[in-house]
């Protein structure tokens, strides 16, 4: 049976990554137990200590008993929250590497069945190996790191105003979205070696897949195919000033903290009722970049540079595309979706 592009699409970029995600945010909430709250606490309290020996958090502090008790008490919870932690989240993680790579073989079959349309013997699993296991142990001294630098921050000679004090608290307390995005990475590398495990057995290919709105280096593997023992080319990226050519030949996603992108096992002999399937991932990376839908953390300029390249390189751009492209490069900005 012919398979539809876009009911491939919907399958990678919803329904398989929407399952990664879950794995993603259940480990890590069992790692962090609720530390967002204890952190919103201890700054509470922190600052209410504050307020009754200085005024408020406007008024510089008097050095002495009384700051250096205020630092204790807050050091002193710092590092029992983030002791915890470095102790509790190796083994949370370690535990989530099975059945992350289970999850990668499951999807990577099921994607097969739908782009095949016929059913194959599901591969064995393969064992999470010292890299992974090293990565997931990793994560303790990265807690231990992060916890050093905010008690560096919550020392008498270093704290004389609020701010001073919130920074160190700050410090503190970003030790929980780095836990996030190293659960996330783990785990999603964890995903691809079972996805890797498919591809071996069932396809002669390892096709990129990178969300609809990927940031501008994703977006420039999506689409793209790699023999499995061969590497993608390295530096890729939308925008020049991104690109290396220099760079190694990367394995395969994750390309950052935050990569969503998946490869999937591929055949170019396998039928479609229309596009191509990596054709139309292409299609959807021209239409991310023309239609300047950026992640979060890309700014203004680096979407505009992207834009200017797709319309310097690609000559069979979709007409709605190279307007949205063009009237951004001409205005400095791109228009609202309608």
């Amino acid at each position: 049976m012919p398979y539809s592009s876009e009911h491939l699409t919907r399958l990678v970029q919803d329904d398989h990554t929407g399952e990664v995600i879950d794995l993603e945010n259940r480990l890590a909430g069992r790692a962090l137990l609720g530390m967002d709250r204890a952190f919103e606490e201890l700054v509470r309290r922190t600052l209410t200590a504050w307020t009754r020996a200085y005024g408020g958090p406007n008024q510089p502090a008097v050095p002495g008993d009384v700051l250096r008790r205020i630092i204790a008490a807050a050091r002193a919870a710092a590092v029992r929250l983030l002791d915890d932690l470095a102790r509790r989240a190796p083994a949370v993680l370690a535990d989530g590497l099975g059945p992350a790579l289970d999850m990668g073989v499951r999807q990577g079959s099921e994607f097969v069945r739908a782009a095949s349309g016929r059913r194959r013997r599901e591969p064995r699993a393969p064992s999470a190996g010292r890299v992974l296991l090293d990565e997931a142990r990793r994560i303790r001294d990265m807690v231990v790191e992060r916890r050093d630098r905010a008690l560096f921050l919550l020392h008498p000679d270093r704290v004389s105003r609020w701010s001073h004090m919130l920074a160190g608290l700050g410090a503190a307390r970003a030790v929980l979205p780095a836990v996030r995005a190293h659960v996330a990475w783990v785990i999603n590398t964890a995903v691809h070696e079972g996805l890797d495990a498919v591809v071996r057995a069932t396809a002669p290919l390892r096709l990129w897949v990178a969300e609809a709105d990927a940031c501008v280096r994703c977006l420039a593997y999506t689409g793209r195919t790699a023999k499995p023992d061969e590497a993608f080319p390295g530096g890729l990226s939308w925008d020049p000033r991104q690109r290396s050519a220099r760079a190694a030949g990367v394995d395969g996603p994750p390309l950052h903290a935050h990569c969503r992108c998946r490869t999937v096992p591929w055949d170019n002999r396998w039928r479609t009722s229309g596009t191509p399937f990596p054709e139309a991932l292409r299609r959807e990376a021209e239409r991310s970049i023309g239609y300047g839908t950026g992640r979060p953390s890309e700014s203004r300029a680096v979407r505009l540079r992207a834009a200017r390249e797709l319309l310097r390189t690609v000559d069979d751009l979709l007409p709605a595309v190279e307007a949205r492209a063009r009237t951004a490069l001409r205005t400095g900005r791109f228009p609202a979706a309608a």
